[in-house]
């Protein structure tokens, strides 16, 4: 029996040693700049930041760090050969959330970064994206993984990176098409039924799929199915800890946006339902154990 409590103990603090493992420090900050800024357009770059003491520690993003995630998931128009997208990032007392705003960004919302990061594990941090002149800014997302490990002397599971890559895409690609509120909300609804999905035929996911897509008023191409369908998958291959991690920030992000209501209810309820399963594993495990056998 103590050998047993001995390993529950030490699983359970490894979990926490994981979820903090990534957490920021407050006010610790990093500037991430293009590698094809001219040395005028860097400059406006740390301006825009609002940073003039020259203490931030400056990284630099490339055109192929960008390329690394990126392509041959987005046209290469949107990726052209060059970085110039740049970001400031922040660390935040935990619990506050991710605060983001963009200038010359003209394909990824400040919701779509958000929805990403939230995506990825990363959070607690105020971020400002900058470019030049109207750009994708899709290296930006490429900028604040590079600040985010260079913060925490961690690396970035390279699952979680992608998980973020393939929501930013999908919803962009949805956002051309639909807009950006109702693929922010499409994407969003899919999260809420993982708990359903990850039981289902490919065959009835797409399905669902189309009947959250008819809800905004939206037929998808069969593209744009595919992407949704495999970001679906993707978000299914996640640890129950880090699912419930993610609804917890997604919760956050509706409240500060005072987006509550159903959203709201529905993910306390899954968060609900998690910490049910957890209890009920671990009360089988004790009652296989010690239940009505002294031996």
């Amino acid at each position: 029996m103590k050998k047993i409590l001995t390993v529950m103990l030490a699983a359970l603090m490894a979990l926490s040693v994981c979820s903090a493992a990534f957490a920021l420090n407050e006010n610790e900050a990093r500037i991430v700049l293009g590698a094809d800024l001219t040395d005028e357009q860097k400059q406006q770059a740390i301006e825009y930041f609002g940073v003039t003491d020259g203490t931030v520690p400056v990284l630099t993003v490339t055109n192929r760090d960008e390329r690394q995630y990126f392509e041959g998931k987005l046209p290469d128009e949107k990726l052209g050969h060059v970085a110039l997208s740049s970001i400031y990032m922040v660390g935040r007392p935990e619990g506050s959330g991710l605060h983001i705003e963009t200038f010359n960004i003209n394909y990824v919302t400040a919701e779509m970064y958000e929805n990403a990061l939230i995506s990825a594990g990363i959070t607690d941090a105020q971020i400002k994206i900058w470019a030049p002149r109207p750009l994708s800014g899709t290296a930006a997302l490429t900028g604040i993984y590079k600040a985010y490990e260079d913060m925490t002397g961690r690396i970035l599971d390279a699952a979680a990176k992608d998980l973020g890559i393939e929501e930013l895409i999908a919803t962009g690609e949805l956002a051309e098409y639909l807009g950006s509120e109702d693929a922010l909300n499409i994407i969003r609804d899919l999260k809420k039924i993982l708990d359903e999905t990850k039981n289902m035929s490919d065959e009835d996911v797409m399905t669902r799929i189309h009947e959250i897509a008819a809800e905004y008023n939206a037929t998808l191409t069969d593209e744009q199915s595919k992407q949704v369908f495999t970001l679906a998958r993707m978000f299914e291959g996640l640890s129950p800890e880090e699912i419930q991690q993610r609804l917890v920030n997604m919760a956050n992000a509706a409240k500060k946006a005072q987006s509550f209501g159903e959203t709201v209810q529905s993910i306390i309820t899954s968060i609900g339902e998690f910490f049910k399963t957890i209890g009920d594993f671990f009360a089988d495990i004790w009652n296989r154990w010690f239940g009505g056998n002294e031996n």
